[in-house]
């Protein structure tokens, strides 16, 4: 374990609040993953990309009642035409 890293919780140990967080932390990993694939591979068939073309993207966060914003961004690359 790095020094800064924090033990990793099991499931039993987590609060109501915990569970929510990593909830929808995950539905937000796993479909935006899928739809970014799906976008990315028909941009490239479709001739709109190049395959291998990096494309920047940019996420956002916005809880209003707590008056919170946060981006993450960065280059992705679309992928290979497929046969």
């Amino acid at each position: 374990m790095r020094e800064n890293e924090k033990p990793r919780k099991d499931n039993t140990e987590m609060t109501e609040s915990e569970m929510a967080m990593r909830k929808f932390l995950k539905a937000l990993g796993v479909t935006t993953h899928q739809k970014l694939e799906t976008a990315l591979a028909e941009a490239v068939a479709s001739g709109r990309f190049d395959a291998q073309q990096s494309v920047s993207i940019t996420a956002k966060i916005e809880i209003a009642a707590l008056d919170f914003n946060h981006e993450v961004s960065a280059t992705l690359l679309a992928p290979e035409k497929s046969s």
